[in-house]
């Protein structure tokens, strides 16, 4: 059986941690490839400080050189808000019936997982899998998941880094190599995105 995995995010920018946590969810849960999704309108955030198709560049950047990884712009083809739902449902068309479906999100994600739009739908047509973001967050992440039911939280080495925090080291111009892929890094760079 096939098993596709989906980590959505804004990713403004893509970072190191979205990498180590997205190589260590496909390996754990044995999957046979990875969809890297940029939001386009996500409900959960405002509007992000750079467009839909250069974070999309920038994933592609990031990701594309990692066996089994793919990066999709379908959440750029749609109209409105970026549901997961409405995603989910058409990434399902694309591949045979039959095919497993994991969801990865972040534990920032999973602890307001309840206010998604129509959450108990998701839980039914996929996995849910959730990945701590910093170190120590595990338990709690778990009780969580425990009040939600249906969901798997995965005991992953953390990278702690931020979109946020890079985004602000950029700005006030402190060095971000440590924390960003180089090709990514050069592109911000060669873009003078968030300064």
């Amino acid at each position: 059986m096939f098993r596709i995995g989906i980590f959505g995010g804004s990713f403004n920018p893509p970072h190191n941690g979205h990498i180590s946590i997205a190589v260590q969810a496909k390996k754990e849960l044995g999957l046979d490839k990875m969809l890297i999704m940029p939001t386009c309108n996500s409900p959960h955030k405002g509007a992000a400080s750079v467009g839909f198709y250069s974070r999309e560049h920038m994933c592609y950047l990031a990701f594309g050189g990692i066996p089994g990884f793919e990066v999709t712009d379908i959440e750029g083809k749609m109209s409105g808000r970026s549901y997961t739902l409405n995603s989910l449902r058409l990434l399902k068309k694309q591949y045979p019936k039959g095919t497993e479906f994991y969801l990865l999100i972040g534990a920032d994600m999973l602890f307001f997982f309840q206010k998604w739009y129509r959450y108990r739908t998701i839980l039914n047509e996929c996995r849910v899998v959730a990945a701590a973001r910093s170190p120590g967050q595990f338990s709690e992440m778990n009780n969580c998941a425990n009040g939600i039911g249906n969901v798997k939280v995965l005991n992953l080495e953390v990278t702690e880094v931020s979109s946020s925090e890079v985004r602000e080291k950029i700005m006030n111009g402190e060095d971000v190599s440590h924390l960003v892929p180089d090709n990514v890094l050069k592109y911000i760079k060669e873009r003078n995105y968030y300064l």
